[in-house]
């Protein structure tokens, strides 16, 4: 037992806290913390710097902590710290799998997946010809946001003209999403489907409508479907986005996952989650 009441120490290592599922990972966790008072944790931000997030894991390492969450870039030093971090203690990887096979367990979405399906809803529920789509992605070369690309790009291959989509990088980020929207706007006059790559970047596109009073309706369709105020499945609830794809509730099953590992149970090396479609009532 540590001298603080816990029997654990976990350090989490995450890319960049302002992305809204690492925000809700931290609040997840943080409340498991209070809840059971079994393992305590140590949050570490790099702010979008692979170099930063090098020195947080390492600085997590030399606190002395029991088991590593990770939530991984694409960075050969991200890679490299995660197999070094591996040999010593146990490490869950979270969001996306790293680019080395050391690492104790992944815990993913199937963000293919994710944007397949909201490609097919889009297609079979949304589209007439002629309807113009924006797509807002996340951050340049994000893995998870790739993902989401390719599957809705498989989704509406041959269904949608490629003329009639527009593709904008939103960051994830509502107030980035909101000048690509503006950006969009400004030379299109009008939007008729929106799909962002998370509920936070849908709700940003759907406040530049309302800012710029756009006459026609435009539908909207996020990711993420957490509960909140101005989450994704209260959004649908109060009919902002016409539909969310929900992705994994990863505090909970990082949470779980962690403690099984600690106390010796088997875990599985891959686990990967499969999204569900949370749809408004007139959708």
């Amino acid at each position: 037992m540590r001298t603080d009441g816990y029997e654990y120490l976990i350090g989490v290592s995450l890319t960049n806290v302002m992305e809204p599922w690492l925000n809700n990972l931290v609040q997840v966790l943080s409340e498991k913390a209070e809840e059971e008072h079994t393992a305590n944790f140590i949050f570490r931000d790099a702010a979008g710097s692979a170099e930063k997030q090098v020195q947080d894991i390492n600085a997590l390492i030399d606190y002395g902590i029991d088991l590593l969450i990770v939530t991984p870039d694409v960075s050969e030093e991200i890679n490299a710290a995660i197999a070094e971090t591996a040999d010593k203690i146990p490490v869950i990887a979270v969001g996306t799998e790293p680019e080395t096979d050391s690492y104790t367990t992944v815990i993913q979405a199937d963000d293919e997946k994710i944007g397949q399906m909201a490609g097919d809803y889009i297609v079979d529920n949304l589209y007439e010809r002629g309807d113009r789509v924006t797509v807002i992605q996340g951050m340049r070369g994000s893995p998870i946001s790739d993902k989401r690309l390719k599957g809705f790009k498989k989704a509406a291959a041959g269904k949608i003209p490629e003329e009639d989509i527009f593709y904008y990088y939103g960051d994830w980020l509502r107030d980035s999403a909101e000048l690509r929207m503006k950006d969009y706007l400004v030379v299109n006059g009008s939007a008729d489907i929106v799909f962002a790559f998370n509920d936070e970047m849908a709700y940003g596109a759907y406040l530049v409508c309302e800012q710029l009073r756009v006459k026609e309706k435009t539908e909207f369709i996020g990711v993420d479907g957490f509960d909140g105020e101005v989450a994704g499945r209260n959004l649908v609830e109060r009919g902002i986005l016409n539909a969310t794809i929900q992705s994994p509730d990863f505090g909970a099953l990082t949470y779980e996952t962690a403690m099984e590992i600690l106390e010796g149970k088997e875990t599985e090396k891959n686990i990967t989650v499969v999204p569900e479609i949370i749809a408004g009532i007139g959708a």
